[in-house]
This record gives C-alpha cells, structure tokens and sequence, in this order.
C-alpha cells in the first residue's frame, strides 16, 4: 500500500513540474548565467579576487583544478587566487576566444566551457601570452548561480 502512495505522489510531482524542452531549458540557463560569467571574467580582468570568487560556491567542496592540481574548498581557492594575482597586482588581461558553450544536463544545473587567451608581463620583462579553457559546472542554489566545480588547464 505505502509503495503505491509513493508511486501516486511521485506521479503527481513529476506531472505538475511545467514541460519545458531541451532548447527552452537551454536558453533560459544561458540567459541567467551568462551575465555572470562576463562579470567573473571582468573581476578578473580588474584582478578583483574577492569579486571574482564570490561565483564560487561558499563551501568546504567546491572545486577548482588547475593543470591536475585540485584546490578544494572556497578559502583554498580564494587564497590561490590571490597568489596568482600577487594581490591583485599582476597585469595579467583575459580574452575570450569565441562563444562561451552552455550546456543544461539537468534542471538547475549549467556547465558551461570558455577558451580564452592570458598575456601578462613576467619578472624579467618579458610578455608572455598563454592559451587555456575552462570549464565549470554551476547549480542554481538559494543565493543564486554559483560554481561547484571547475576545471582549468592550458592548451599550449
């Protein structure tokens, strides 16, 4: 008896959740990521750290793997961050190549992937340009779109 209330509930659930197709999905989570996504790469353009990371999901799991190397959690990426920008002092200028990708694999879930080029100046003066793509998974959660797990590795 029990298993066909379930069954009966579930049914009623699933039947009231609005259809929505693949492409409306899409283009909805697109709409409400994609601003996010310019503004995280305009914080990190101004080298913005706390900016950029408040994108990042504020737990203890979240996620960024840079090259193979992972860093966990949001203090870990936060931190990294700051190294990497020495601070907010680098020079280092972001450039997108192309059209970010959007992908929708579930209700309230976006995984999105960007190619990008970096140019900074090094110590010895020298500039040097870089190739790289991103990929990130972000969920929609109470506080809005926020990535729970990205990936990060040069291409050249």
């Amino acid at each position: 008896m029990r298993v066909g209330i379930f069954f009966l509930v579930l049914l009623t659930v699933v039947t009231a959740i609005p259809a929505f197709s693949d492409a409306e999905l899409t283009e909805q989570a697109r709409s409400e990521v994609a601003p996010l996504l310019a503004q995280m790469g305009a914080a990190a353009n101004r080298h913005d750290v706390e900016a950029h990371v408040r994108f990042y999901a504020n737990d203890s799991s979240v996620t960024l793997i840079f090259n193979g190397t992972p860093i966990v959690g949001w203090e870990n990426i936060r931190d990294k961050q700051r190294e990497w920008w020495k601070n907010g002092k680098t020079d280092v200028l972001y450039t997108v190549q192309g059209k970010p990708d959007y992908r929708v694999p579930a209700p309230g879930v976006v995984i999105t992937t960007i190619f990008m080029k970096s140019r900074r100046t090094m110590r010895s003066g020298k500039v040097s340009e870089g190739e790289f793509a991103v990929s990130s998974i972000w969920q929609r959660r109470a506080e809005g779109w926020r990535v729970i797990y990205s990936h990060e590795s040069t291409t050249h």
